[in-house]
């Protein structure tokens, strides 16, 4: 059984001056890393978070010009090649415009030319038919 006696008083007494002595000495020390440690936990997340919030920032800028860069290619390619049929429907127009002249030349030189030819026939087929008309009537008519 348990006696109680002044030894058990002796030993509360040992125990609580242990427990302050270790509270100063092993305790309070303790608490105090374990703060400190907190607290540079939570000031690397805060750093970790604005990080974060930087990095997300600028890869939000960099999409933006992307995309701008990308509006911009875009609209510079629409209008090149906006430029690009323009010239080739006035290189088209220009040599329609050259074909339909040098036909309309053509066409006027083969109009000159036939006229030229009936011109000679007819003369050619008067004189033939002068010339026929004499020797079947046997003088000059």
């Amino acid at each position: 059984m348990i006696d109680i006696d002044k030894s058990l008083l002796i030993q509360i007494i040992n125990f609580v001056v242990l427990l302050i002595v270790l509270n100063f000495i092993l305790f309070k020390p303790i608490r105090q890393v374990m703060e400190e440690r907190e607290q540079g936990i939570s000031a690397a997340f805060g750093d970790a978070k604005s990080a974060q919030d930087r990095v997300t920032s600028l890869l939000d800028s960099y999409n933006a010009s992307l995309a701008e860069a990308k509006q911009k290619a875009t609209t510079a390619y629409n209008t090149l090649y906006q430029q690009g049929l323009d010239a080739q429907r006035d290189m088209i127009a220009a040599e329609r415009a050259k074909g339909s002249e040098m036909l309309d030349k053509a066409r006027a030189e083969i109009t000159a030319a036939s006229t030229a030819a009936r011109a000679d026939l007819r003369k050619e087929a008067e004189r033939l038919s002068q010339e026929i008309t004499s020797k079947l009537l046997g003088r000059a008519v």
